[in-house]
């Protein structure tokens, strides 16, 4: 088997593992589930993958290495934190829109085992450094009078409601808003890019008083 045909069957196992940790969770999930899902069979299913949780990092990895590069481009930039709202929620809008199984994906996780996910994440701190320089940007801003003091527990809790409840209601809102056509889903998910920047900047933007107070 060439490199090339190995890379193939490990990205559609990894596509496979994500719609049966999506169906059945991770704890229920068997590697015989997910082979049938592919169509080979368990043993061929080992070469490619030893265990669920190898996979499980496999999907996580595959996911962090696909924003977080992008997010440490923005962070380096030098611009204020308002400034990089657009460009944050234009990468995670499109990070989410390439992995519509993502969201569901984190918040059964998360709601089944928050441990096994922070660890997942953890493996490899220098991945999450952007996510860090961000927030300590977030912080010196704030003192210096340059954001609203917003807890970041809100902040970062109303970006990602923003961004991810769509994806999660993707079925119903559908239906309901758009007459089921999925193509008017995702036109509304560009439109809505610009209304989810725009609270977060109304959000953030320090009012007159608190500017006046901190010149």
């Amino acid at each position: 088997m060439s490199t090339e045909e190995l890379q193939d069957m490990e990205s559609r196992v990894i596509e496979a593992a994500k719609r049966v940790f999506v169906r059945k969770g991770y704890e229920a999930t068997k590697m015989g589930d997910i082979a049938l899902e592919v169509g080979i069979s368990r043993t061929a299913m080992h070469y490619y993958f030893r265990t669920k949780e190898m996979l499980f990092d496999a999907i996580f990895g595959q996911l962090m290495d696909a924003l977080l590069p992008n997010i440490g481009v923005i962070v380096s930039e030098p611009t204020s934190f308002l400034e990089k709202i657009p460009k944050i929620v234009e990468q995670y809008t499109a990070m989410i829109q390439a992995n519509p199984l993502f969201p569901i994906f984190v918040v059964n996780e998360f709601n089944r085992d928050p441990e096994h996910l922070y660890k997942t994440i953890l493996k490899d701190p220098e991945k999450v450094k952007p996510l860090l320089l961000l927030q300590k940007q977030m912080r010196e801003e704030m003192e210096r009078g340059l954001l609203k003091k917003v807890p970041l527990v809100y902040t970062a809790s109303t970006l990602l409601s923003l961004i991810v409840f769509p994806m999660l209601a993707r079925n119903p809102l559908t239906s309901a808003f758009f007459e089921g056509d999925p193509r008017k889903f995702e036109d509304f998910l560009q439109e809505r890019k610009a209304f989810i920047t725009d609270v977060m900047v109304r959000l953030l933007t320090p009012d007159e008083t608190q500017t006046v107070k901190n010149e």
